[in-house]
């Protein structure tokens, strides 16, 4: 039987178990390429694994005093940073691992016990299995777990445990528990040790203990596979995907340096070469304007007055990208930013019948950033969400503090600022290249030119990040992600 790397920060050699089964569907999940499907492998493995699920509650940062809400959250932080974290020691694929019947037997005791006490609370508490209280019941025996792997008993609780699975820890051992979820693996611990014929509290669920034992049997089956080929092999796969993601990682960076020195050549070239005949297109234009008397002579010269300009505006865009802007970072109300974008944008949202709002509460949000540039990046966004729609439908923006552990280790507070539209949504095909300039999504209902590009390396210069998310015929949702260690509100956020 395979072992986890190290807990954590444990100063013993502490090394949580893991089952055949459990490290095949642990290499079966990290081969999904869908995040989402990756997701949904995890929850269900470690619902059904309590060492595992014990090793990333330890592993996992994204939490401090309170809590995840689930086992699905839990997964979910582990299906974004499990590559990272599944950190074996070089060699260790060809050590010998575990095969004491023993040890295994014990481990086996544990797991039965921690996954019956979980569905007993969960159904006590009248909460599906992902939800809080069967991830308490799921980890309420973590000290035994954390002695079988090395940590004297009397240390247990204090190495590597999260603040708040301690907190749990000792709430369940106390009569009454502080909160709900403690006090139902408290009841559900009880449940599991009781006679069958015990009489439970009126008005909450006693779960069948033949039911509990059924499902726990199923449990302690995992634990009987002696083979032990994909254990062995987990981590030399794990170290392969860490390589190949670091592999993609760095070509896309490369590939985007080269992109945008190719753009940069470009711009610099059309600015030197087709800004003077502009200039003279349109000097020219302007005077025949004024001497010009018939209306339909006037009005071809206003266009290409007009077209002029607008080429001028398209290599003004592109030397964006040869020659970012120097920013001026000031603080800045987002609130705010974003009423004035609604504001300049409400003529043209109210022409084809879009509802353009801000869905978020009056409540100043404030971060340091260039106004001017983060409105431009703004009005880019909502521009190509009216775009999309056409005609009707809705445009909602909202304002809000990024959930902990969006960013992984990164240290600091982030703000959201999220632009969602009704639309028809972006293809896959589109959505690979929507920030690439002058691509053209106009067939998925997206704009032309350089306004994403625009909103994208503003967004950069910034130090922050855009992400979009679509489904077909069901919209789309983008979101800028700006750090905002000095960000504050003087409203309590409602």
């Amino acid at each position: 039987m395979k072992r986890l790397p190290r807990i954590g920060h444990s100063p013993y050699d502490c090394c949580l178990p893991l089952t055949e089964i459990a490290a095949q569907q642990l290499a079966e999940a990290w081969l999904d390429d869908d995040s989402g499907g990756r997701a949904v492998r995890l929850a269900e493995l470690l619902k059904r694994e309590p060492p595992l699920a014990l090793w990333v509650a330890c592993r996992a940062r994204a939490w401090t005093d309170q809590p995840p809400s689930g086992v699905v959250e839990l997964a979910a932080w582990f299906a974004e940073n499990g590559l990272s974290q599944l950190d074996w020691d070089e060699g260790e694929d060809v050590q010998p691992t575990v095969s004491d019947p023993d040890l295994i037997g014990r481990w086996s005791d544990l797991a039965e016990e921690a996954c019956s006490v979980a569905s007993c609370a969960a159904r006590m508490a009248g909460e599906l299995d992902d939800g809080p209280s069967y991830l308490c019941g799921l980890l309420h025996n973590a000290e035994a777990w954390l002695a079988l792997g090395g940590v004297p008993p009397r240390n247990a609780v204090s190495t590597g445990l999260p603040v708040w699975l301690t907190d749990w820890l000792q709430q369940i051992g106390q009569t009454p528990p502080r909160t709900f979820v403690p006090g139902w693996v408290s009841r559900a611990k009880q449940r599991i040790t009781a006679p069958a014929d015990t009489v439970g509290e009126e008005g909450v669920e006693e779960p069948p203990l033949e039911d509990l034992r059924r499902a726990a049997r199923s449990v302690r089956e995992r634990w009987q596979e002696t083979s032990d080929a994909v254990g062995r092999l987990l981590p030399r796969l794990v170290r392969r995907l860490v390589r190949l993601r670091q592999l993609e990682t760095e070509f896309q960076i490369e590939l985007e340096r080269e992109k945008l020195e190719a753009l940069k050549e470009l711009a610099y070239g059309a600015s030197h070469e087709i800004n003077n005949p502009l200039a003279n297109i349109s000097t020219r234009a302007q005077t025949l304007m004024r001497e010009e008397t018939d209306p339909e002579r006037r009005r071809k010269l206003a266009v290409i007055n007009a077209q002029a300009f607008r080429a001028h505006e398209m290599i003004s865009d592109m030397m964006l990208f040869a020659r970012p802007p120097a920013l001026e970072p000031k603080p800045v109300d987002l609130t705010a930013l974003t009423d004035q974008v609604i504001a300049e944008l409400r003529e043209q949202a109210e022409s084809q019948g879009t509802a353009l709002l801000r869905v978020t509460a009056d409540q100043p949000w404030i971060v340091r950033a260039d106004a001017n540039y983060l409105a431009v990046a703004l009005k880019a966004l909502c521009t190509n969400s009216l775009e999309a729609i056409g005609r009707g439908g809705n445009v909602e923006i909202f304002i809000q503090p990024a959930a902990a552990g969006t960013h992984g280790e990164a240290g600091g507070s982030w703000m959201e600022i999220l632009v969602s539209d009704d639309g028809p949504g972006i293809p896959p095909h589109v959505r690979r290249h929507l920030f690439d300039p002058y691509f053209s999504g106009r067939e998925a209902g997206r704009g032309l030119g350089l306004g994403l590009s625009k909103c994208w390396c503003i967004v950069r210069q910034h130090g922050g990040r855009i992400d979009v998310a679509s489904q077909a015929d069901r919209g789309t949702t983008f979101t800028i992600t700006l750090p905002a260690d000095a960000c504050s509100s003087t409203l309590t956020a409602r």
